[in-house]
This record gives structure tokens, sequence and C-alpha cells, in this order.
């Protein structure tokens, strides 16, 4: 498993797996079940396949939120090479943003609803991220799970809209056994009181 942890070397990868097919699963790290699902499907579908790990500042409203985002990045590496991935991204923020947020992608006002009316900016530095690194990776398939449905659903339309080559692959959402939904924010969950529950997992 190669990690490339600037663009430079991810460029000099990507130039190495030219030709293959290749897909493509984004992610914040803090990685469990769910995650591994994305990448077992990518795995079975493509030749490479490759993992971004990049816990992205511009869609935290938020900047106590951002700090307390849990980044196990030694699990996480371990945890993906037992899933015979490929190639990993780890890029810094200087170089994702190497003119602060300087250009963006904007949601449409329709699309401010859920979340997007709940966490300003959010949807804008998702896109902004997804787009940035569908750019650089130019993928065959991309691995989305429908547990953040707004979010794919933006994605899937932004990818078209661009005419990116990259067809993005809804996922099932991966359940614990109470049903809730499997996300890295769980593992804060679990640390607050009962009463944040339902703002933590998104619900």
């Amino acid at each position: 498993m190669n990690v490339s942890d600037t663009l430079a070397a991810w460029r000099t990868r990507r130039r190495a797996i030219d030709g293959c097919s290749i897909g493509f699963v984004p992610t914040m790290g803090a990685l469990h079940r769910g995650h591994s699902s994305l990448v077992e499907r990518c795995r079975g579908e493509n030749q490479v396949v490759v993992v971004s790990i990049f816990v992205n500042p511009s869609q935290f409203n938020d900047p106590s939120d951002l700090e307390r985002y849990p980044r196990p990045i030694h699990q996480d590496l371990a945890l993906l090479q037992s899933l015979g991935v490929d190639e990993v991204i780890v890029p810094s923020v200087r170089e994702l943003y190497p003119n602060g947020y300087r250009f963006r992608v904007e949601p449409h006002g329709s699309d401010l609803v859920l979340e997007g009316a709940h966490r300003p900016g959010f949807l804008q530095g998702v896109m902004t991220v997804v787009r940035k690194l569908l750019n650089l990776v130019r993928a065959d398939h991309a691995y989305v799970g429908e547990k953040d449905y707004q979010q794919l659903k933006i994605i899937s339309e932004m990818t078209q809209e661009f005419f990116l080559p990259t067809q993005i692959n809804p996922c099932s959402t991966v359940r614990e056994d109470s049903g809730l939904a499997m996300s890295s924010r769980n593992t804060l969950c679990r640390r607050r009181p009962m009463t944040r529950l339902l703002i933590c997992s998104g619900l």
C-alpha cells in the first residue's frame, strides 16, 4: 500500500496507475465498518483502490468541532492495508487549499435545507473539497454512502454539472446493532450526555 502525504507524491503515483480502472473512496478518517463496506465494494469493481483521508476544515462552522474530530491515522492505515487498498492520499490543508478558501463551489439556494440550512457553509465545504479530490484522483468510480443522503445527491449532481468523468456510486448504510447509522462522530457521542445523541448522529 502506497501512502502519499504530498500532492507531488500522489501525482507521481497517479501516473504509475494510468490505464487501470480506478475506484475512489473519499473519507475524513476515523474509519469504521461503514467505510470498510465502501472499500470492499470498490475493491471488487476496480483494479486500483484509492482512499483519501482528509479532515476538511471548510465544512466545519464550529472550530471546536473541527478540533475534536477524531484522527486515529495509524489505526486507519492499518485497516486500509488489511482491506487491500492500493493507494492512500493524506494531503495537508495547505496543499489542498493553497489560496486559503478563496475559491469554492456554491450550492444552489434550493439545496439549503436539512444540513444545508442548519450548518452554514457545510455543503459549500463538502462540494469544494470533493471536487478538488475528484480532480486529483481522476477515478472511474467513486463510492459514497447513503447515510448522508443530501451530500450524496449534491455530489452526484455536481459531477454531472461540471462534466467530471467519475461515476458516483451510492452504497448502502451500515448500522450499529442499535440501528444507529455508523459514523465517525459516534465515538464523540459515546463520550457525551445522551441528550446530545440525536445531534451527533445527524438525525
